[in-house]
């Protein structure tokens, strides 16, 4: 794609029509932000946009206190400029709806070529970028994230672990090296021919942001993002998702091969709401990470200030988790090495508190080894109705209302992607007749990350049934001793690494597994750990635990290989077929 100065754009729009099959510009700009908020405060409940290709403004588009409104985009293609920015954001809307949209970002979220030389004892790879694709800014070689595909098809190279170069060295615009550490697994996967694909992470294409409720979004296509496709964040629900597309976008401006790559990192990301998403029809596929994530909060008891009021926080002073947790809501304290439940309480209420602890805020890696440690973090006094006894600062808490309960994710397809197809931390939810084909991770993972993802919590009441599972678990990760998903469906809670503590608390209940067809994973077909009241029935197994992995797990003490292993949890196994 041709490079552009967003900063030249300013708040003015670029339209390009179509014409005759061609793109010729149009005869005048058009301000759509300026458009939208004429649109906000008039009395229409609808806005057509001219079909058109809208280049936008660095700072992207932002649709704020938008009420019962609907917005027609069909034949209409947002672009973003800035790496750095989301393109669109909904703040505050409610009863809005998308119809027809398509985003994609110029410059490019990443960049693709092939391998052209390989040393395996100087421990490099050089590349050379496909025509057509970025040169090799400064953007592409700090992430780090690498990833390699086949020589002649679009897929994940099988077999091959995730990669993390040390550094990436530019040789020429078009030139690069990959430089790995002396304990970098995975050089023998890599060939001369072999595509790489150096993604950035840093921004959402689209955030649905602190306020929304009941956004729609229909019949959208995501071609790229510079992070998440879709992040939903402090919502009051996560809104709803009928036949949205995450795929690669069309070949650049003088490229001979198509896009290896969509979204930089998740499809769709949902977490810190109160209401989880429904998704219907969806399409996601070329990610570099999961298809969909939702999960909730878990926060650290600081101190108590009385026998019912104690103080938490968070690593970034945006995140206003004391507007988003309410009055009645649930408590769950735990305990570490397995996040045991010690506790429950009900809250009476949530404030901010202004009195840092700064041996906290020393500490907010060993709390958060995910946080980056930008910015101040932020301080909240959660005053429950009742005393709970047994805890203790250094304990941890979730609150399940605020980790996007009772979703739906229905007859929509997630394949040829990193990581796992469904990435499940919440309550009271769906998974039904879906596809997951090519995943390098697996289908669907079930339960808290608690250890250091830090992301919560335990499961209860769902239901995964009719799903149809091909080819998952392609990469090498699964087989590590630090691998804790080990089924292409996997029920678990990550819990520490085991040191002398070898339990699994029981904390995921009430799930049942019926009538999915499985075929084809290295590893297991079904695992269940850390669950209770856990019923798998109905379901067709084939061309399951095909790799001898002897070190899978070992970290967890899940490392059994069996179509359907429950090494540590209660369940029902019935009518399930299972073909050696």
């Amino acid at each position: 794609m041709k490079k552009r100065n967003p900063m030249a754009l300013g708040m003015c729009l670029c339209l390009i029509s179509v014409f005759n099959g061609g793109l010729v510009a149009a005869q005048s700009t058009w301000d759509l932000q300026a458009k939208v908020k004429e649109f906000a405060a008039g009395a229409d409940t609808t806005l057509v946009l001219p079909p058109g290709r809208y280049v936008l403004p660095k700072e992207g588009l932002v649709l704020r206190k938008l009420k019962g409104r609907s917005i027609i985009a069909r034949g209409v293609t947002l672009v973003g400029t800035d790496l750095d920015a989301t393109a669109l954001q909904f703040q505050e809307c409610v009863d809005v709806t998308v119809d027809g949209l398509t985003l994609d970002y110029d410059p490019l979220p990443f960049t693709q070529g092939r391998l052209t030389a390989v040393d395996r004892t100087g421990r490099t790879a050089d590349f050379q970028v496909s025509p057509g694709y970025p040169e090799l800014g400064p953007v592409y070689l700090e992430g780090k994230n690498v990833h390699l595909f086949e020589k002649d098809s679009p897929r994940w190279k099988e077999g091959a672990p995730d990669y993390y170069p040390r550094k990436i060295e530019r040789l020429a615009p078009d030139k690069g090296r990959l430089v790995f550490s002396e304990h970098a697994a995975g050089m023998d996967h890599l060939t001369v021919g072999d595509r790489v694909v150096l993604n950035v992470r840093k921004k959402p294409g689209v955030l649905v942001g602190s306020g929304c409720a009941k956004v729609r979004f229909i019949n959208t296509t995501i071609h790229s993002a510079p992070g998440i496709g879709i992040l939903v964040r402090f919502a009051e629900d996560a809104g709803v998702y009928e036949n949205v597309r995450v795929v690669p976008g069309p070949r650049p401006e003088g490229a001979g091969e198509d896009r290896l790559f969509s979204t930089s990192a998740d499809a769709f990301n949902a977490a810190y709401a109160r209401k989880g998403p429904v998704l219907k029809g969806c399409d996601f596929s070329f990610m570099g990470d999961d298809a969909v994530n939702l999960h909730g909060v878990m926060l650290p008891v600081v101190k108590w200030l009385d026998d019912r009021s104690f103080v938490s926080m968070r690593a970034h002073k945006s995140e206003r988790f004391d507007l988003l947790i309410r009055p009645g809501d649930e408590v769950r304290f735990l305990k570490p090495p397995t996040y045991a439940i010690a506790a429950t309480g009900r809250v009476e209420a949530a404030s901010l508190w202004d009195k840092p602890d700064a041996g906290v805020l020393a500490d907010i890696k060993k709390i958060w080894p995910t946080s980056k440690g930008e910015g101040e973090g932020v301080f909240y006094v959660i005053k429950l109705k009742e005393q709970v006894a047994g805890v203790e600062p250094g304990d941890f808490c979730d609150i399940p209302a605020t980790s996007a309960p009772g979703f739906e994710i229905r007859d929509s397809a997630f394949h040829d992607h990193r990581a796992r197809g469904l990435r499940l931390m919440s309550n009271d939810g769906v998974v039904e007749n879906c596809r997951f084909e090519r995943l390098k991770g697996v289908a669907i993972s079930v339960g808290p990350e608690y250890a250091f993802w830090r992301e919560a919590g335990w499961c209860s009441d769902l239901v995964i049934r009719g799903n149809h599972i091909t080819d998952v678990g392609l990469g090498a990760n699964l087989r590590q001793a630090d691998n804790y998903t080990t089924g292409a469906i996997t029920i678990m809670g990550r819990r520490d690494p085991l040191k002398d503590d070898k339990s699994h608390f029981q904390g995921n209940a009430r799930i049942l597994v019926a009538g999915n067809v499985i075929q084809g994973c290295p590893v297991n077909g079904i695992s269940v750990s850390a669950a209770r009241e856990v019923e798998i029935t109905g379901n067709t197994i084939r061309k399951v635990n095909l790799v001898d992995s002897p070190k899978m797990a070992a970290d967890y003490g899940l490392g059994e290989q069996k179509p359907i292993s429950v090494p540590h949890g209660g369940a029902v196994l019935r009518d399930n077929v299972i073909d050696p």
